[in-house]
């Protein structure tokens, strides 16, 4: 099972968090409550079709978005480390948490919109991993783009 190592220097991490997927769970938290709260008035109006628990799914969905969305934008989802990229999926992070040290890496291929990255492991770029930035902010992005052509540069000579 893969974990984070421990490294001498943290300090010299670089930590991407999902903050950009955080703002849609959290849109539609709002919606979600903004619901609850139309719901419920109607219902506290005497409103005959509305029975008090109609509203319920909304607000159980209003605060499992909300705190979705503050899990994405506290945890990381790329973490850039001397040892190499560490990759935490949204679900089960710890379990399925993927370290691809700097030594496996032969390119790092950009598409021209910032939307994915592609880590390749050969010359033939036959074998790799393509991830999706999306739930990256995209200020952050260019950031994350100089840092692992930085870092791969350095590798090189």
């Amino acid at each position: 099972m893969a974990a984070p190592k421990k490294i001498a220097e943290p300090h010299k991490e670089l930590r991407f968090t999902r903050a950009g997927q955080a703002q849609g769970f959290i849109v539609i938290a709002a919606v979600s409550f903004a619901f609850f709260l139309l719901i419920g008035l109607t219902w506290f109006m005497g409103h005959p079709t509305f029975t008090w628990w109609m509203a319920l799914p909304f607000l159980i969905l209003s605060v499992l978005l909300a705190k979705l969305s503050a899990y994405c934008a506290r945890h990381a989802y790329i973490i850039l480390t001397p040892l190499g990229i560490e990759i935490f999926p949204l679900i089960r992070p710890r379990k399925h948490l993927n370290l691809i040290y700097w030594a496996q890496i032969i390119d790092a291929v950009f598409d021209d919109e910032l939307t994915t990255l592609k880590l390749h492991f050969n010359e033939d770029q036959s074998a790799g991993i393509v991830l999706s930035l999306r739930a990256i902010p995209t200020k952050k992005l260019p950031l994350l783009k100089r840092a692992l052509e930085s870092r791969l540069a350095e590798k090189e000579r």
